[in-house]
């Protein structure tokens, strides 16, 4: 497994303060930052066009947390625990029975340990679960909203001047979840188990009494001449998919790493973000500043999964089913507004292993699905 440190690695924790989670060593531990100055606490920043209110949007696309996670790695297993963090899109208030959560989908993976290990992970944006009613969201627009009502005379002005950010506690629900084989052998037996953690969030309401740009955004750069149109900042966006890791898997050999390569040309300066996204899987946040024309080459790194989980494995010389697969890479500005999206779906197979040659017979593939 590839960790991703701070830029996209990972980091261990030496101590943990405001971190929800128990301070004793369990089979695992996810620790979210409650601190709201703190860096890593997740954010929701409103926003509204007039200098007077109301507020009308949510100004990002994604939620971004830095998750720290630790645990007691099983003694039964034979090779380092493999470790999945995972964003769960049911309500948080219906108990987990402890098997599979439908909706949910992988943010990040990694492996068990003893020490706390930090995560960098984000998910599309969805307002957070309401605290009182089950089975409804809880709208930060409207959150926002019901403050500015409540408030007169100075107070009104200083939420106007100044904006208005708490925390939101239980705003979303995170699993994490460890599987790890009771032989090292490819295909034997595993075992899991995971734990559900709620984590928090910052709702911002930014301040709307604020100077205000015209029609000039972070990506469009100075005003034209009258009567001229702007060309647009992003000139190209391309994206390619490629195998960069293969391992045996009984008399197959098959990909299980995939390499995606996103390239942006722009025509002036630019600062934005860029972001990878497929079937259960998002990529770390890239963030982009160009101080003038050029390029910029982003690398995302997709985990293959050719056995089932939960320990049922497909039988060590049967040919492993192709997989299609759909990915996305998408460029936005600085306020998370998407500007260009190439998405690019493609077939991965495996090949059968040659007798007394260490060539594939010619069925390994990465290509482009019709």
């Amino acid at each position: 497994m590839n960790l991703r440190a701070l830029g996209f690695g990972v980091l261990a924790l030496a101590t943990l303060q405001g971190f929800s989670g128990t301070a004793r060593a369990d089979r695992i531990e996810i620790g979210v930052s409650t601190n709201p100055s703190s860096y890593g606490v997740a954010e929701i920043r409103v926003d509204g066009p007039s200098n007077d209110g109301p507020y009308t949007e949510i100004r990002n696309e994604t939620i971004e947390y830095i998750v720290s996670v630790r645990g007691d790695p099983p003694d039964k297993g034979k090779v380092p625990a493999e470790l999945e963090i995972q964003f769960l899109k049911h309500n948080p208030m219906v108990p987990w029975d402890g098997g599979a959560v439908a909706g949910s989908y992988v943010i990040e993976q990694g492996v068990l340990t003893k020490e706390w290990l930090k995560y960098k992970v984000a998910f599309p944006y969805v307002d957070p679960w309401s605290r009182e009613v089950a089975n409804q969201k809880f709208s930060p627009v409207k959150f926002c909203n019901d403050n500015l009502q409540h408030k007169t005379g100075a107070a009104r002005q200083k939420m106007l001047k100044d904006g208005l950010s708490v925390i939101y506690h239980g705003a979303f629900l995170m699993r994490g979840y460890v599987r790890y084989k009771l032989d090292k052998l490819v295909g034997d037996k595993t075992k899991d188990y995971g734990k559900l953690e709620p984590v928090p969030v910052k709702i911002t309401c930014m301040n709307l009494d604020r100077p205000r740009v015209r029609t000039q955004t972070s990506t469009q750069g100075v005003d034209p001449k009258p009567g001229q149109k702007m060309k647009p900042t992003i000139s190209e966006v391309s994206f390619k998919i490629e195998p960069a890791q293969i391992e045996k898997m009984g008399k197959f050999l098959c990909p299980t790493q995939l390499r995606l390569y996103g390239r942006l040309e722009t025509i002036r300066d630019f600062t934005g973000k860029s972001i990878f996204a497929g079937p259960y899987y998002l990529s770390p946040i890239t963030e982009i500043k160009m101080a003038k024309a050029g390029n910029r080459n982003m690398v995302g790194t997709y985990m293959m999964k050719w056995h089932e989980m939960g320990g049922k494995a497909i039988a060590p010389d049967a040919e492993p089913k192709k997989q299609s697969l759909t990915f996305k890479f998408n460029v936005s500005n600085k306020d998370g507004k998407v500007l260009e999206s190439v998405e690019k779906s493609i077939q991965v197979s495996c090949g059968k292993i040659k007798v007394n040659a260490p060539t594939v017979d010619g069925g390994m593939t990465v290509a482009p699905s019709n």
